[in-house]
């Protein structure tokens, strides 16, 4: 075959190995949320990591042994695999962006029968009420029963935010529950990932 210039070659084993390095990365995350996955779904999600990083760590060394070598069916097959992921990719960020009503439901009926907060929860509801203003998960104040945290005080208003008043109370509050926007925000990240990750492939 003919040569691959030495720029080009070098860059893309550069490149490749960053992506081996996600790859790992990936892999050690999912090993890291394994303890903290006991349910089904969250051994799913775990399982799901590791074929991801392990598949991403894999096309990684296929493309970068491939131009190192200077191997045509490394090459041909690094080619391939990457136009199957790329669709992948792109077919997993459109899912996503379509499904996302039904994913907030999802979210909405499965943590609603939250009836109380761990202190780690607390600690981080908090600092996410007070940064984007909004209350509670996903029944505002109540999810807080009677001890509503000062986070959800309505101060400082926005033009776009909302307050009410807690019942038989002085303390006006955050309106707009954070449960929403927690997985607005997350699933915006996951298809920007897909997106990014379909463009780099």
């Amino acid at each position: 075959m003919a040569k691959i210039s030495p720029c080009f070659k070098g860059t893309f084993v550069f490149f490749n190995s960053l992506f081996a390095i996600f790859g790992i990365v990936i892999i050690v995350l999912g090993l890291l949320v394994q303890e903290y996955a006991k349910e089904p779904n969250g051994r799913n999600g775990v399982i799901g990591m590791y074929v991801v990083g392990s598949l991403t760590f894999c096309f990684a060394v296929l493309g970068a042994y491939g131009a190192h070598k200077e191997s045509k069916f490394a090459l041909i097959m690094f080619f391939i695999l990457m136009c199957l992921a790329t669709a992948g990719t792109l077919h997993t960020a459109i899912s996503l962006a379509i499904a996302r009503p039904k994913i907030n439901s999802i979210f909405r009926e499965r943590f609603n029968t939250i009836s109380f907060f761990t202190k780690d929860q607390e600690h981080v509801l908090n600092a996410f009420q007070e940064r984007f203003h909004c209350c509670g998960l996903f029944n505002g104040y109540r999810d807080w029963q009677d001890e509503v945290p000062d986070s959800c005080n309505c101060v400082n208003p926005n033009a776009d935010d909302t307050c009410e008043m807690i019942p038989e109370s002085s303390q006006s509050v955050w309106s707009q529950p954070c449960g929403l926007i927690f997985i607005e925000y997350v699933l915006v990240i996951m298809i920007a990932v897909c997106f990014s990750l379909a463009a780099l492939a």
